[in-house]
C-alpha cells in the first residue's frame, strides 16, 4: 500500500527558475544548470523502481517515497521506506551512467562512455547511516525491535556494475531495479517471523508522516545570487524571449508577435519559487514589468490569490500553479 506516493520536488522548481532567471554569462550559471541536472536525474531514478515495487501486495507492505525525517538535530532523507511485519527495507536508488567499479564498501570509479574516470562517494555507507538513524528514530518512538534491511537500486539497465578486483566483490546489497521485486521475495523467505501488526505499521507510517520535512531551502543563497542580478519580466510561452509588454489585455512578444492572457503565471510561479509566497503589487510590477498598479492588482486577484490588507498595504498570498 503506498502510503506516501513521490511528491513534487519544490528544490527542484527552485533550482529551474534559478536557471530561467539567470543570464548565461552568470559566474554561477554553469554549477547552477549541473544541479538542474543532477537533480532532475535524481527524480526520474527514484520514479523508476515504481514499477517493480507495484507487484508488491499491497495488504503486506507499506511504501513511503522521499522520506525526510528528523533525528539528531538535523534531518535524514529516504529515497524509499518500505515497512512490513517482518523488516524495513530503505532502497536507495542512484541514477548513475556508465560502467561503476566498487572498491568494496570503499570508492566507487565511474568510468563514462568518454573513457573518463570519475571518483564517486560510495553510496552503501550513506544508506548504513540511514539505517543508523532511522534506528535511533524508531527507539525514540519506542516501536518494538526489528531487522532494517537495504538495498542500493541503480534504474538504469544500463548501467555495467563491476567490482574492481577479486578481492573487494560488489556488495550484494547492490542491484538493478529489475531485481528489486524478486530480492524483496528472498528476504521474505528469510525473515519469517511478524514482528509489527498492521495497526503498528499504520501507526509508525503516520508518525512518520507527521515527521516528514520536505527538502526547501534558498537556492539564491545558495549559488549566490542577487535579486538585482535576476532577470525580470514575463516570459514568451511561444518563444521564451523576455519581457512581454501588456497590451489590451494581453501579453504581447515582439520578437515572435504571439499573444498570451497568462503568460504571468509562470513569472509569479517564479516569484513564489525564489522568494516565497508574499508579494506585495510593488513588487509584483518590479518583477513583471508592469507600470500601471490598478492591472497589477486585476492579474494578481484574477489569478486567484489571496491578500489581507487594506489597498495601500495589501500584501498577495501567491499559490503555485
Amino acid at each position: 500500500m503506498i502510503i506516501k506516493p513521490h511528491e513534487m520536488n519544490i528544490y527542484s522548481l527552485k533550482l529551474e527558475a534559478l536557471g530561467r532567471r539567470t543570464e548565461d554569462y552568470h559566474r554561477e550559471n554553469r554549477k547552477i544548470q549541473d544541479e538542474i541536472v543532477k537533480t532532475k536525474s535524481g527524480i526520474k531514478g527514484e520514479r523508476e523502481i515504481s514499477y517493480p515495487l507495484s507487484f508488491l501486495t499491497p495488504e503486506d507492505y507499506l511504501i513511503l517515497h522521499n522520506l525526510r525525517v528528523p533525528s539528531l538535530q538535523s534531518h535524514f532523507e529516504i529515497d524509499t521506506l518500505i515497512p512490513s511485519r517482518n523488516y524495513f527495507l530503505i532502497v536507495e536508488v542512484k541514477n548513475w551512467y556508465g560502467t561503476l567499479y566498487f572498491d568494496g564498501e570503499n570508492q566507487v570509479i565511474r568510468v563514462g562512455d568518454d573513457g573518463k574516470e570519475e571518483g564517486l562517494p560510495n553510496p552503501i555507507p550513506q544508506v548504513q547511516l540511514q539505517r543508523h538513524r532511522l534506528r535511533l528514530w524508531l527507539d525514540q518512538q519506542n516501536f518494538p525491535q526489528i531487522p532494517l534491511l537495504y538495498f542500493v537500486v541503480f534504474s538504469s539497465p544500463s548501467t555495467i556494475i563491476k567490482p574492481l578486483s577479486p578481492n573487494n566483490p560488489v556488495p550484494k546489497e547492490v542491484i538493478h531495479s529489475n531485481l528489486l521485486f524478486h530480492k524483496i521475495k528472498e528476504l521474505n523467505r528469510q525473515f519469517r517471523g511478524p514482528i509489527f501488526d498492521m495497526d503498528m505499521l499504520q501507526q509508525l507510517s503516520s508518525k512518520l508522516l507527521a515527521d516528514h520535512t520536505p527538502y526547501d531551502n534558498n537556492v539564491l543563497n545558495n549559488f549566490s545570487v542577487k535579486r538585482s542580478e535576476l532577470i525580470k519580466g514575463v516570459f514568451c510561452p511561444k518563444c521564451s524571449s523576455v519581457p512581454m509588454e501588456r497590451l489590451n489585455r494581453k501579453w504581447h512578444c515582439r520578437h515572435c508577435n504571439h499573444f498570451s492572457t497568462n503568460a504571468h503565471i509562470p513569472a509569479l510561479n517564479d516569484y513564489y519559487l525564489l522568494f516565497g509566497e508574499n508579494i506585495t503589487n510593488r513588487e509584483a510590477r518590479d518583477f513583471l514589468m508592469v507600470d500601471s498598479p490598478e492591472v497589477m492588482k486585476n492579474l494578481l486577484l484574477n489569478s486567484g490569490n489571496s491578500y489581507t490588507g487594506n489597498t495601500k498595504s495589501r500584501i498577495y498570498r501567491l499559490v503555485l500553479k
